[in-house]
């Protein structure tokens, strides 16, 4: 049997892509994890289930982290907002990191034993911080860990 051979546009797609996984993964868990663990704790969470959704919250960012970023992306080109400032952009940046973390987030922490309302208290918080953070994240950690890194 031949062995296949694989075009070189196909490994420099490949490794772009996975450039940009770890880029964007390490972007939104180096940034969140220490803020959240302090408002789950003031939320009530032992210190058992914050050490469990903390670590969940990493493992599901090996996924999230990029889904958000290729959502963002494409938000930004939807509505013309890449690179732009105001009002639109905020929206657009906030809108896309609810949409994609507060239903996760409600899962993990359900699977870590919170209750229903120890749940809906953090996800009620995890909006407002979001609402306050998710575009300076996009603007100012994110888009600028992926120009250090090439991938903007």
């Amino acid at each position: 049997s031949r062995p296949m051979i694989m075009k070189a546009e196909t490994k420099d797609a490949i490794k772009r892509e996975i450039k940009g996984y770890l880029v964007d993964t390490s972007a939104k868990v180096g940034t969140y994890a220490i803020p959240m663990g302090l408002m789950e704790a003031s939320r009530g969470l032992s210190l058992e289930q914050i050490v469990q959704s903390r670590t969940s919250v990493a493992l599901a960012d090996a996924v999230l982290g990029r889904i958000y970023g290729k959502a963002l992306n494409y938000a930004r080109e939807k509505f013309g907002t890449e690179g732009e400032m105001g009002l639109k952009s905020y929206l657009v940046d906030t809108t896309t990191m609810l949409m994609v973390y507060d239903p996760a987030y409600a899962l993990i922490l359900q699977s870590c034993g919170a209750d229903s309302e120890q749940t809906a208290s953090a996800v009620g918080i995890l909006s407002v911080i979001l609402a306050f953070t998710a575009r300076p994240f996009s603007k100012y950690v994110l888009d600028n860990w992926r120009k250090y890194w090439g991938t903007k």
